[in-house]
């Protein structure tokens, strides 16, 4: 097997992650009346690692559909703070997101959340074994990984928080739009790994990737800094977009690659924050719905043209930090199946 061949494998194995969700929708329709057969003041989306901004993109997809107030947190603070977020008596649903049920702290977070008279947890999993511990289960089906690396539990689990999100804010209408999601994204994955084989190729003496977001591809972009990091050990920082002027330019120089994650709704602020970056030196890709038009100072563009929102795209506009981790890990002679220091899940002895 060569370096890197069983998570290259799964990435490859989105778009039938997607399907099966997509086949599936009747019965996570059931589990959602149920779960929402209840008024809640407040939605906590809750994860350790790339289930956090997994945890972040979510909770801003589901306040966006709802008008509901929804937060996206780590584990350890609601672990270690509950009272400040669900104490004394206040109607809260609390989402644990989980690739695998036994992270430690996952665990532990729900565990103590639950002895409070007002919270109920919902869990979002790729794992059927969360239903022991929580009221509620929607469960991403045909996504249990063997590789090290999150991808593809990663991205099912952003499409099914969007779907949450969707049929809990009366929006039905925008998930039958996504019924061809696999024949698109499996189009999309293909040309967002021809364009990051491509860059890692023509820019050996880049040394620093910054990626960034606003909305829903905030969460995005820091799991798309995550996977370079984990995937290749290469130095990756992720903020929102415009917050990228306010002391972390600093670093920007020709050995700097900025990826923006492009939002409809911000494409002025971002063009202009891009041209800047261009002119001290950085490397610039731009990813989203008409790239190539609507951002003229990037010096590579990957066009997301099929007719969706910002929400709709995020199960796909992350794939770019996976191909550029895996590539960069190959150009460096890593094997990313391996990733130093890790484990599928983190526990706690």
């Amino acid at each position: 097997m060569k370096n890197s061949e069983l998570t290259y494998r799964e990435m490859y194995g989105q778009p039938a992650s997607f399907q099966a969700i997509n086949d599936s929708l009747e019965s996570i329709f059931q589990v959602l009346d149920q779960v929402f057969a209840e008024e809640y003041e407040e939605l906590i989306f809750t994860g350790c690692g790339t289930s956090l901004y997994l945890a972040q993109a979510s909770a801003h997809a589901f306040a966006t559909c709802t008008k509901i107030p929804a937060k996206g947190m780590c584990c350890s603070e609601l672990y270690y703070f509950p009272e400040t977020y669900v104490g004394k008596g206040k109607k809260v649903l609390v989402l644990p997101i989980t690739r695998k049920s036994y992270t430690t702290e996952v665990r532990m977070a729900i565990d103590k959340v639950r002895h409070f008279s007002g919270v109920k947890t919902l869990a979002i999993t790729c794992d059927p074994d969360s239903e022991k511990y929580n009221d509620y289960v929607l469960l991403s089906p045909e996504t249990a990984e063997d590789s090290v690396i999150m991808t593809r539990s990663f991205t099912s689990m952003v499409y099914l928080a969007v779907v949450l999100a969707f049929y809990a804010g009366g929006k039905q209408e925008k998930i039958g739009a996504m019924s061809n999601y696999r024949q698109e994204s499996e189009e999309f994955l293909k040309a967002t790994d021809q364009l990051a084989k491509q860059i890692v190729a023509e820019h050996p003496e880049l040394n620093l990737y910054i990626t960034l977001g606003q909305g829903i591809n905030y969460g995005i972009a820091n799991e798309c800094m995550n996977k370079m990091k984990e995937m290749s050990l290469s130095n990756s920082e992720a903020y929102y977009t415009l917050e990228y002027r306010h002391g972390p330019m600093s670093l920007v120089d020709d050995k700097t690659m900025i990826i923006l994650l492009g939002n409809e709704d911000t494409t002025e602020g971002d063009d202009k924050l891009l041209a800047e970056m261009k002119g001290y030196g950085a490397t610039v890709l731009a990813v989203g719905p008409q790239a190539a038009s609507r951002y003229g100072a990037a010096d590579y563009t990957l066009n997301l043209d099929y007719g969706y929102d910002s929400l709709q795209n995020a199960a796909m506009i992350g794939f770019i930090g996976q191909m550029m981790g895996y590539y960069l890990a190959e150009h460096k002679g890593l094997n990313a199946d391996t990733p130093r220091h890790l484990s599928q899940a983190i526990v706690i002895k």
